[in-house]
This record gives C-alpha cells, sequence and structure tokens, in this order.
C-alpha cells in the first residue's frame, strides 16, 4: 500500500515539475522578444537608451542576478524530472 502512495506522489511531483517547465520555457520565450524589442529601440534613439540605461544600472545588475539564479532552479528542476522518472520506471 506504501508504495502506490509513494508511486502517486512521484507522478504528482513529476507533474508539478513538467508543469513549471513549461512554464519557464514560455516565460522565457516572453523575455526574448522583449529583448529583442529592446535592441530595436536601442539602434532606433541611441542617446536615450544610454541614458536610460546608466540610470537603470543597478535594475539592471540586479535582472542579471535574478536571471542567473532562476537558470539554476530550472536545471534543478530539469535533473529532478529525470531522477523522478527514473524512479517511476521502478514502480512499473
Amino acid at each position: 500500500m506504501t508504495d502506490y502512495k509513494h508511486y502517486y506522489r512521484l507522478k504528482s511531483r513529476l507533474e508539478r515539475a513538467q508543469k513549471w517547465e513549461r512554464n519557464f520555457l514560455e516565460t522565457e520565450h516572453r523575455i526574448s522578444i522583449s529583448d529583442k524589442v529592446t535592441q530595436v529601440l536601442k539602434k532606433e534613439a541611441p542617446i536615450t537608451y544610454f541614458l536610460t540605461s546608466l540610470i537603470s544600472l543597478p535594475i539592471i545588475c540586479l535582472t542579471f542576478l535574478k536571471k542567473r539564479l532562476v537558470y539554476q532552479s530550472y536545471r534543478k528542476c530539469k535533473k529532478e524530472i529525470e531522477l523522478i522518472q527514473e524512479e517511476i520506471k521502478h514502480y512499473e
């Protein structure tokens, strides 16, 4: 009986991790589109872009660090999915 509970908990955890991964990839796609728009605006008004970047430098640095931490979470989630899938195979 305990094995069945553990199996279903693993399946549930796997589904949540896969959902988080899909959401992460969708968000990354949206961010890449936003970055492309920023590059276009940079070409249209370079002086304005430079001044805005200079003023926003602390925010830009924090955003970079946040992206690195979130990417680390993504890598951790991918590894977790692999390990859960291997463990589920033992039950099937």
